[in-house]
């Protein structure tokens, strides 16, 4: 029965999160706003910094929680000419991106739930940032559950975003993170070969997870 119930919270906090977004989308259409982000410019360096150094070309990358699918748009505008596919929750959100992006692969899926194809690179910008009513327990354990199956799905390495605990203000509906936590998470249950960078003007960090090099 607890694991029932569990269930039925788990389901509960993706249904949540998913109205979340979807009331922003319909408010301000597909632009960053839309993906409930301040603006582009913002949205744009947290791309900057979940790409950096990962040697995209020619690999193939699938946006986790794609949204109307802007990562793909940073990509052709920096010329990384990356196989990129992308998948989110949100019925709606597929809707936009296949809109805005004809003929490129965006799917409804359910990273937890469904089956995927593996990828070489599988990254996430913000799915993990706003947890609502959620409780820190049950958010932490998304997370993980969520970073644990994108590492099962890479051929090469991994990228996600987080809130840091690092601040001195703090909104209720976000979830803030320890990054040496974060940091002991991915070595001790993934790889050792994790890059975190906390060093870029917005309160959050980014990690890497890469697979080891072949010798």
């Amino acid at each position: 029965m607890k694991k029932a119930d569990g269930q039925g919270a788990r389901e509960a906090l993706k249904h949540s999160v998913v109205a979340h977004y979807e009331a922003r989308l319909r408010e301000h259409g597909p632009t960053a706003r839309g993906m409930d982000w301040k603006d582009e410019r913002s949205q744009h360096l947290r791309f900057a910094m979940l790409v950096d150094g990962l040697e995209l070309a020619g690999r193939s990358l699938h946006d986790v929680g794609c949204g109307s699918g802007h990562l793909l748009d940073f990509l052709r505008a920096r010329g990384i000419d990356a196989r990129y596919s992308g998948s989110d929750l949100s019925a709606e959100m597929i809707a936009a991106a296949r809109a805005r992006h004809p003929g490129i692969p965006f799917e409804r899926a359910d990273l937890l739930a469904d089956e995927l194809a593996p990828s070489d690179v599988l990254v996430t910008s913000g799915l993990f940032h706003v947890k609502l009513a959620a409780s820190d327990a049950d958010w932490s354990a998304f997370v993980r559950d969520m970073v644990r199956r994108m590492y099962t799905l890479c051929r090469h390495a991994i990228a996600f975003n987080l809130m840091s605990d690092q601040v001195d203000f703090r909104v209720p509906e976000l979830a803030y993170t320890s990054p040496a936590e974060t940091l002991a998470f991915c070595q001790r249950e993934l790889s050792r070969h994790v890059r975190l960078r906390h060093d870029y003007p917005l309160h959050e960090y980014t990690v890497h997870v890469l697979r080891a090099p072949r010798s």
